[in-house]
């Protein structure tokens, strides 16, 4: 009597050879593809998948470190003492006010050097700085602070908002503010809203010197 032979099972773990063949090539794929990102190849991005791409992307995210802190700030132009005073925007963006995370630092982030969307951000906060309580405004300037970290071995303090006028025109950089008309039109005809500073009393709404510095510090 013959005997029925049994199949052989595979071990635990054990699979064809093909399908193990495919794994290490799409592994070996995905390894290239990181690589060839951290060398700043373009090639992964015309030609893979977005889903893919968007994995493979972890190499080459801090190159250099940052050697600043960038903080972002307002300040409105007041009708009344025609002068610039820092405006606390954190109440009229709610959402991770506390944070970088926040609306308005991640406006002038990504956007500030684009005129419709400083012009919008504009009256969205001179709107509500004038319905608040607080000292009526006729414009606004935005500007970035570069705050140094230590050297490398210091400590490192907790960072604490200070206000504007405690750090030095050189930890400062004006990116956009309302111009002198912008000003006169919401202050009044009447209002003497000429800046005491001259940098910021023409009729332009940007710097002169476009060359942007700041550099984020989280991704």
């Amino acid at each position: 009597m013959t005997e029925t032979r049994k199949k052989k099972r595979p071990l635990p773990g054990e699979r064809p050879s093909r399908f193990r063949a495919v794994w290490i090539g799409i592994a070996g794929l995905y390894l290239v593809t990181v690589w060839l990102d951290g060398v700043g190849s373009t090639w992964p991005a015309k030609v893979t998948p977005r889903a893919w791409l968007y994995f493979s992307q972890v190499a080459a995210l801090f190159v250099n470190a940052a050697p600043k802190v960038i903080d972002y700030r307002a300040e409105g132009w007041s009708c009344s003492d025609h002068r610039w005073t820092e405006i606390d925007v954190r109440p009229f963006f709610p959402i991770d006010a506390e944070t970088k995370e926040n609306r308005f630092q991640r406006g002038l982030q990504f956007y500030r050097k684009n005129r419709t969307v400083m012009r919008a951000l504009e009256d969205f906060v001179i709107q509500r700085q004038n319905a608040s309580a607080g000292t009526r405004v006729g414009g606004v300037r935005f500007s970035s602070l570069r705050i140094a970290y230590p050297a490398p071995g210091q400590p490192i303090a907790p960072f604490v908002r200070r206000p504007l006028a405690t750090y030095s025109a050189e930890e400062r950089h004006a990116w956009y503010w309302t111009p002198n008309s912008g000003r006169t039109k919401r202050c009044g005809s009447g209002s003497d809203s000429q800046p005491p500073d001259a940098s910021h009393d023409d009729d332009s709404d940007h710097g002169k010197d476009s060359k942007d510095t700041d550099r984020e510090l989280d991704p």
